[in-house]
């Protein structure tokens, strides 16, 4: 066989193809829009979002290095340095710890570290910088008010410094400080010089401090890799090449560390990407396979003059590539856009994460990679059917597939307008199912957001917060302590917001903050935990060593009793007139770190806090959220919450901390309420007062959030939809003129044909409702549940409204677009359509 080099004839005849064809060219460009435009900005909102909840764990985790090595001499540490696969890194040496009673609740760790720890360890110096002189420290700012010393770098203080086993006592100079977050780190740093370190350290065996179990003198190498992937894997291989054996961490703060620790976690996001090229792939298929189906005559004739199967294919990949070329920029660049402004919205109401914008490649990359596989997949299948066909069975194509012999249908009356429409349209399954395919996908995804969105019940969410309408609160600091000498929510405070004109109640909330002996049931449970923990920072060790764990007792008024919930109680039942007798307490289930929670004791049990007089019976378990607004907001790791009666706290506890009073107004005079309780709080230093409207307006919030996002996506998703239905219509209507030309020309009038259109696409209606009523409202209840019981402040009801607002406006879409489709047919005559067969 002669080989030609046709492919410039190819190419230009493909183009001359493509500008024929402007309509079609236009839907598929919007289709390779709208497809990049939705995977552009689930992408962007995904790395944003993640880079926002990165940085947010980083300063937990303390850092944003991939990995350190633990425990190492000053050489091993150099040796490791020297690694190929270590890109940067920073050192620190470990002094010792603060001792003092000010330290008992929030440790603070001493050492020597250099720029680069401080660079990756968010640590910005408002003023001053690292220490250079043996008695100078640099630490945070909490810690500076922790031990009451000015914010100004000169400022003097005395440290008592537990540096392995022994106490060193000396007197500071503060070089610089820096602003921390006391909730989030384990524990408070301060950082002394290497002139310190040489003084007082450096004769510190680190092999023997090790055996102590105080690791004093040893380094800690923190390491950047090219990557945040395989973290754990690339610090085995450093290990190994280096011939070292030393414990080390991997930054769990990372998401790929999560990611492949539980792959569960990405099922959502492929769910989401799938349902995209679902929906772009059903809208571009159709369009190319109507496309073929239109021009098969065409590809027939190229066939006659010797175009080959291959280069027929490749007259529609042509097509396809430059289409996508020129829709590609655009949903690139608007799904980003979209994507950093929906992860700005999202990170705005979110309080563990703050706005970091992703602009990585895999982004762009991914969303142009994913679009592309759409298309070529949507026109592979219409091309292999161009390439397939004989030019003899082109010229009778007309895209319905034979389906045997033909059956004679016998009536009585004639044929009936209905029944015709109905046989028009099941026989041509295939294009029939990819409609219906595609409409009920959008239609049943819009019910599931729907759905989630009218969950969200007001009430839950303002009960969680407040009781009744306005809620007078005294200020605690960030570990939820108040400071009883300084405390503004007096009794006399809480008897004046009671006397006020409009108020018909007053709930308050007393509390004391305790502690708990470690008893067997404890120890069972934590000892695993302490045995399987980083020695760096041993939480639960560190509880089992001081042999105790933290509670907080809460005394609550009767008002507080309609805020505990079915959903709330783990076990055990809610009984008001026991629980009132004083015998009764609630507890809640303890936080072992992340999402782990576990109860100690059961329904029955007795507890007897230390600082109470006698033992209750617990009579339920809480959830670590319930009451949620009674509390300080603030949870201890291992421990759990107590609740009594307000007027059991009150005998045990003489002359308890008032830490909120709830007021329950008049409804008629709230605004009179709202000005008096705000007089008396903004006379009172210390206390906060909020109403349950500024509530519902952080709520409606977050609710229009949720709702710009999720309609947002059903929308593009709905008009992939409308716009594949809308072109199956138009151009089945061009594609059966021939057939429509022989029925008018045997006496069928204009308005019967108008009629048997109108039927058909009625029937496509009637069969879409059939599938999204069965089929789509059951993966509605079953998806919308799920993801309703996950959601905080939801209560899940299945609702149908969606569907039965949807099909009404569909039945005028379809009756629009067929009147539209057939006003486009008429315009030819009989004459000129029958002559086309010829």
């Amino acid at each position: 066989m002669i080989r030609t080099n046709n492919g410039k004839t190819v190419s230009k005849l493909a183009i001359k193809s493509l500008k024929a064809n402007r309509l079609r060219n236009v839907v598929i460009v919007s289709a390779v829009v709208l497809t990049t435009l939705l995977l552009t900005s689930v992408f962007t909102m995904a790395l944003s979002i993640n880079k926002s909840m990165e940085r947010a764990k980083m300063k937990t985790a303390g850092s944003d290095f991939h990995g350190s090595f633990k425990y190492l001499t000053s050489e091993e540490a150099e040796k490791l340095i020297r690694h190929p696969s270590v890109k940067e890194y920073g050192k620190t040496v470990l002094v010792g710890n603060a001792i003092g009673d000010a330290f008992k609740s929030a440790p603070l760790e001493i050492s020597q570290i250099d720029s680069s720890i401080a660079k990756h360890s968010f640590v910005n110096f408002v003023e001053g910088g690292l220490p250079d002189g043996e008695n100078e420290i640099a630490t945070s700012t909490w810690i500076l008010d922790l031990l009451g010393v000015p914010h100004e770098t000169g400022a003097t203080f005395s440290l008592d410094i537990d540096i392995d086993g022994k106490a060193v006592s000396k007197e500071f100079v503060l070089s610089g400080f820096f602003e921390a977050d006391q909730y989030v780190a384990m524990s408070g740093q301060a950082f002394v010089s290497e002139a310190f370190v040489w003084n007082y350290v450096s004769h510190i065996d680190p092999e023997q401090s090790k055996a102590h179990g105080t690791y004093v003198n040893t380094t800690r190498l923190d390491v950047m890799f090219n990557n945040s992937f395989g973290i754990e894997k690339k610090i085995r291989n450093v290990l190994s090449d280096t011939g070292l054996d030393a414990p080390y961490g991997v930054n769990w703060a990372y998401a790929s560390v999560s990611l492949f620790e539980n792959p569960m976690n990405v099922i959502p996001y492929v769910a989401l990407i799938l349902i995209i090229m679902l929906s772009g792939y059903l809208l571009i298929y159709n369009i190319f396979h109507i496309s073929v189906v239109r021009d098969i005559k065409f590809y027939g004739l190229l066939k006659t003059i010797g175009t080959t199967p291959r280069q027929v294919r490749k007259i529609i990949s042509i097509q396809a590539n430059r289409l996508y070329v020129a829709a590609l920029p655009i949903g690139l660049a608007s799904g980003y856009g979209i994507g950093r402004w929906v992860a700005s919205l999202m990170t705005a109401v979110s309080s563990e994460a703050e706005p970091a914008y992703s602009a990585s490649p895999i982004i762009f990359i991914g969303a142009a990679l994913f679009s592309y596989m759409t298309l070529r997949v949507a026109a592979s299948r219409p091309g292999r059917t161009a390439a397939k066909i004989s030019p003899v069975e082109a010229v009778r194509y007309s895209g319905v597939s034979g389906g045997g012999g033909r059956k004679v249908k016998r009536s009585v009356n004639g044929a009936k307008l209905s029944r015709m429409s109905l046989g028009n349209l099941l026989r041509q399954k295939k294009k029939l199912l990819l409609m219906l395919a595609s409409l009920s996908l959008s239609i049943t995804l819009f019910s599931m957001i729907f759905t989630v969105i009218s969950s969200l019940d007001m009430n839950k969410y303002l009960n969680a917060f407040i009781s009744g309408d306005f809620v007078v609160k005294a200020e605690t600091d960030t570990r939820g302590r108040i400071d009883k000498s300084r405390s503004a929510l007096t009794a006399d405070v809480s008897r004046a917001l009671g006397a006020i004109d409009g108020v018909e109640g007053v709930d308050n909330v007393y509390f004391k903050p305790d502690t708990f002996a470690v008893d067997d049931t404890i120890r069972a449970v934590l000892e695993p935990l302490a045995a399987a923990e980083d020695p760096n920072t041993p939480s639960f060790t560190s509880i089992l060593k001081r042999g105790e764990i933290d509670l907080q007792l809460h005394g609550i008024d009767s008002g507080w009793y309609d805020v505990i919930q079915k959903s709330d109680i783990v076990a055990g039942t809610f009984d008001r007139k026991k629980f009132n007798s004083g015998d009764y307490a609630l507890i809640t289930e303890a936080i072992l770190g992340g999402d782990d929670y576990i109860s100690y004791y059961k329904p029955g049990d007795k507890i007897k806090p230390d600082g109470m007089e006698k033992s209750y019976e617990v009579m339920a378990v809480l959830k670590v959220e319930a009451l949620y607004a009674a509390g300080t907001k603030h949870y201890n790791t291992a421990g759990y919450k107590v609740f009594f009666p307000a007027a059991e706290f009150r005998t045990a506890f003489k002359n308890p901390l008032i830490l909120s009073a709830t007021l329950h107004a008049d409804p008629a005079k709230l605004d009179q309420v709202e000005n008096a309780a705000k007089a008396i709080t903004d006379s009172n230093n210390g206390l906060t007062m909020k109403s349950r409207e500024d509530y519902k307006k952080e709520l409606d919030g977050f609710i229009r959030i949720f709702q710009t996002v999720g309609y947002g996506l059903s929308f593009i998703v709905a008009l992939i939809g409308v716009l594949n239905y809308m072109n199956t219509v138009i151009t089945g209507v061009i594609t059966r003129r021939n057939e429509f030309a022989v029925l008018e020309s045997i006496g069928m009038t204009r308005k019967q044909m108008k009629k048997m259109l109108v039927y058909e696409g009625l029937y496509s209606v009637l069969f879409t409702t059939l599938i999204v009523g069965t089929a789509g409202l059951l993966l509605t209840y079953l998806v919308a549940k799920n993801i309703a019981e996950n959601m905080a402040f939801t209560v899940f009801h299945m609702n149908v409204l969606p569907v039965a607002a949807v099909i009404p406006m569909l039945a005028i879409i379809s009756y629009t677009v067929t009147v539209y489709a057939y006003r486009m047919l008429s315009k030819a005559t009989i004459v000129e359509r029958l002559r086309e067969v010829e």
